[in-house]
């Protein structure tokens, strides 16, 4: 045999196995099961009360939109103006006075039907638009859904005018915790409200 050759070198077939360094490695199902457990506990004490907060601000919004839709039927939208006339005059300038009561907006005739339950002073059958004198009542102004839903706000709560003296200032819902400010029992001035 040739002595030139070099012997034969044997290779591992299996490379030596590396215990990872404590950096490398992953969690351990222990540090997984406290990581959740604590994200758990803190979302059992905060989500409730970001889903409240939503809620809360959603309704809001939602009535802060009623109110101008309300506002709109009853005085109109001055900025609509074709030909030197308003498109949208409102109650208001169609009947000559605010309503008397919202489900005025709905009906010229509170005595017939649904409307016939519903006591208010004042309470009178209105007389349907003349374009001659461009006087009367010329609604629907709202659109009634059969259960009055434009009588009350996102809580529930009846819709009032907002009221100076005799003046009539506008619309007011009592807000989230459903007492007008300045009545017994409201703590916090919270009520929503829309002025003519």
């Amino acid at each position: 045999m040739d002595s030139s050759l070099t012997p034969f070198r044997r290779a591992p077939i299996i490379h030596s196995v590396r215990r990872p360094s404590a950096r490398g490695r992953g969690f351990t199902l222990v540090e997984l099961l406290v990581v959740i457990s604590a994200l758990g506990i803190i979302m059992v004490f905060l989500v409730p009360r970001m889903v409240s907060q939503i809620t809360k601000t959603a309704r809001r919004t939602t009535t802060q939109q009623e109110l101008n839709t309300l506002r709109e039927a009853i005085v109109g939208d001055p900025s609509l103006i074709v030909d030197g006339q308003y498109v949208k005059p409102g109650f208001r300038n169609d009947v000559g006075r605010y309503p008397r009561h919202l489900v005025e907006l709905a009906t010229h005739n509170p005595f017939d039907g649904m409307y016939a339950n519903v006591p208010y002073v004042g309470k009178e059958t209105l007389a349907l638009y003349d374009p001659v004198t461009r006087r009367g009542w010329s609604g629907p102004y709202v659109a009634e859904d059969g259960n009055f839903g434009y009588l009350y706000d996102a809580w529930d709560n009846k819709y009032e005018f907002y009221l100076d003296g005799y003046e009539t200032l506008g619309l007011k819902s009592p807000g989230p915790d459903g007492l007008f400010f300045g009545r017994p029992g409201a703590l916090t001035d919270d009520d929503i409200k829309v002025r003519f």
